[in-house]
Parts: C-alpha cells; structure tokens; sequence
C-alpha cells in the first residue's frame, strides 16, 4: 500500500532535558498532543527539531521514542538530510529498522552543487533507500533550491513520493504540482503562512511548525478547506499570522518551544547556538498573544 501523504503533518520540534539530553517524557506528552489534536503525521528531525544541533546517536534515540509512542495511529517522517550522500545513506537505514514510514532529504548546504550532481545525490539516496523518500526544498537556508525540471526527473524514481517545499513561493509550489500532477508523487507545502493557498492549487497538505502549538487552528484550515468551505478555512489561516509575527523575535525555534511551556507542555530550550529570548517586553507580548488562541486551542 502506498503511503498517503495528506492533510497537516506538525514539524515537531525535539524536547531537551534541563540536562541537555532528549527528554523522553515531553516528547510522550506532546505526541499525544499533536495526535488527539488531529494532525495527520508527525515530521521529525527537521529545521524546526534542530536536525543540525542533534548527534546522529541522539537522532536514532529521538526517533525511536516517536515511533515507540506513535504505534502507528499516524504516519513518521524522519529528516535524515545532510550533505554527504553515504551519511545520508546510512541514517536512513537506521530510521527503516527503527520503524520510521519515510525520510525527508533537505538539498545539501554549505556546498554549490551542479544540476548533475544534486541529481546523482538525491538518486543514489533513492536507490540504497528501504523507505519512502520526501524532498525538502527550502533554499533561504540552504542556498541550494530544487529546480521544477529536477523534480521532474527526480518524481520518476519509484522511491521518491513527494516534497516539501518551504520557499515560501507560491509559484514555485504551483510548477512543482503542474509538473508532476500525472505522476504517483504529492507536493507539501512548508511555509504555515501558505497552507491554504497551497492547498487550493494542488498540493495535498502542509508540513506545519506552528501546530505544535496551534494544532487544532491548523487543522481547522485542512480540514474546513476539504469541506470546501473557504472562507472559513481563510480565517483560520489570517489568524496564525500573529503567531507567526512572534516567532520572529528570535532565532527558529526559540519562540516555539518557549510557547509550548506557556501551555504548560515544556520543551526545554534550544540548542545552542540559539540562546532563549531575554527581551522582557517581548516575552510579556508572547504571552499576551498566545492567550488569543486559548477559545479555539483550549490549552
């Protein structure tokens, strides 16, 4: 059976203990959060876990957790992304024993690659993969950004079944449909502030980092739209739009996981480099905004 990728997928970030280590019951706690709030899958390990701040020991030990808690009610997708091909690899070996459903591949950072070479990279990956592969197209932080004809090519490959685009372009979303709406392949879309203008021109659900948080919000704008009742789904979607502006005010994901303490499901901080907000006045606003959302949440 293929697996269906569809409707709002939380981009979860990774709970740490006071002690810097991965923190096994908040993580518990908040994937029972995210399932009863009705989200269709959980995204881990990506730019919102702080793939980049994790060892790959602590990536396998997070993803077991997930997996371990999940037990199957909604699909796993795992970011096994890095830039060298053969570690890609070998993580998403790991993640199919553990029993995760797919892998997310972000394009490779830090180096420029040719068109040729992103394609072999991304091949090779397929090729050795056991699991299901999603792209992860997001180009403001990687400076490398999945061309429309490369998706084209890369849809082809029976292991490659869909992508996650976080350009925050509307049209760069539209071509990635149009060029592959005939094939077995869904695009989903990463930027929370497009989710529904996504939806409405193909793509099949979002990847979506504020439901940690705003879950049912989030949900609400799937599933209305699915109802075709637009103009409702839209005032769910305007409505993140104040969570999203707070989110700013410090380094991803800062903000979020200090949200997440204040509806009383502590995450810990950050990994550094990122270093919590201090800014008093900010905090204050956070607070106040997050109250805001309290009659459709029910924090």
């Amino acid at each position: 059976m293929t697996l269906e990728l569809k409707g709002i997928i939380t981009a979860m970030v990774t709970p740490i203990d006071e002690n810097g280590k991965i923190d096994k019951e908040s993580t518990k706690k908040l994937v029972n959060k995210l399932i009863d709030g009705g989200v269709a899958g959980l995204f881990i390990l990506g730019t919102n876990g702080e793939f980049y701040a994790l060892t790959q020991a602590e990536k396998v030990e997070f993803a077991k957790i997930v997996v371990s808690e999940v037990a199957k009610r909604v699909p796993v997708f795992a970011g096994t992304g890095g830039i060298a091909t053969d570690e890609v690899c070998i993580l998403n070996h790991q993640m199919a024993e553990i029993g995760v459903d797919a892998v997310s591949i972000i394009t490779p950072y830090l180096i420029h690659l040719s068109h040729d070479e992103l394609i072999a990279h991304y091949e090779k990956i397929a090729d050795l993969s056991e699991l299901p592969i999603i792209l992860y197209n997001i180009p403001q932080n990687t400076g490398c950004s999945l061309a429309v004809e490369q998706v084209a090519q890369l849809a082809k490959h029976p292991k490659i079944i869909g992508i996650k685009d976080s350009s925050g372009n509307i049209d760069n979303i539209q071509s990635y449909v149009k060029v592959t709406q005939e094939m077995d392949f869904t695009v989903l879309v990463g930027s929370d502030s497009l989710i529904l203008d996504a939806l409405l021109i193909g793509a099949k659900g979002a990847v979506a980092a504020t439901s940690n948080v705003l879950t049912k919000t989030d949900t609400n704008i799937y599933n209305l739209y699915l109802e075709n009742r637009i103009a409702e789904a839209r005032a769910y979607q305007d409505s993140i739009n104040e969570f999203r502006r707070i989110l700013k005010f410090a380094t991803v994901p800062s903000i979020l996981k200090y949200t997440l303490k204040l509806i009383n499901y502590p995450v810990g901080n950050a990994r550094r480099p990122v270093l919590p907000l201090e800014d008093t006045a900010k905090l204050q606003e956070i607070e106040k905004i997050i109250e805001n959302y309290q009659e459709v949440e029910q924090f």
